[in-house]
């Protein structure tokens, strides 16, 4: 059900950007939207995660002398070591430790980067991060957890049908335009797209 939830969530995402990309302004604006619709989605579906704190986790234990919290799986800028835009919390993983509710495991993360083409700037910049974005992702994976999968997402706010050539054209070497997302989500352990108005990419 996590990979579902953020699957159907992601790919609604996208549609809503194409319809409208001027709905978001910047980056924070499509981050916090995806955030929520996600939060949002697990809240709906009663999806909670249980943390045992250690007996020294004093921030907690002076509120709840259990030690347990309870939360939702969805995560901004987490955990604490890597910060990813997105996160979604492993409850197959789950540990004991100090301050244990900012050190769990990942089944998911989602990095977001955005470009304004509209402004005349060159995208070159934000494609080399979205590269570094990827190998953050593929980092985690090996480092940490084998049921981890990473999206990278890049999307362009273009103003023209002139602007989308342009950019198809320096793309066709190293990304494939694809026609329904929904066909390679989670289909590899790190996806990464392009989003345009007109046309997505994912990396070759």
């Amino acid at each position: 059900m996590y990979y579902d939830i953020t699957k159907n969530e992601v790919i609604s995402f996208i549609e809503k950007y194409q319809i409208n990309p001027f709905e978001f302004l910047t980056e924070y604006d499509l981050q916090s939207y995806l955030y929520f619709k996600i939060f949002n989605k697990f809240e709906k579906n009663d999806i909670k995660i249980k943390i045992q704190t250690s007996e020294d986790d004093k921030s907690v234990r002076i509120f709840n002398p259990s030690g347990i919290i309870e939360i939702n799986p969805t995560r901004r800028e987490y955990p604490a070591s890597d910060g990813f835009d997105i996160a979604i919390i492993d409850n197959t993983k789950i540990k004991t430790q100090l301050s244990g509710y900012w050190h769990q495991e990942l089944k998911i993360a989602i990095e977001l980067k955005y470009h304004r083409s509209s402004m005349g700037n060159s995208v070159n910049k934000l494609i080399k991060g979205f590269k570094s974005d990827l190998e953050k992702l593929n980092n985690y994976e090996f480092k940490n957890n084998a049921n981890f999968y990473g999206i990278a997402i890049l999307f362009i706010q273009n103003n023209s049908l002139k602007k989308e050539i342009e950019l198809e054209k320096q793309f066709k070497n190293e990304y494939e335009k694809i026609d329904n997302i929904d066909d390679y989500l989670f289909n590899s352990k790190i996806n990464g797209f392009i989003i345009t108005k007109e046309n997505i990419y994912k990396v070759k």
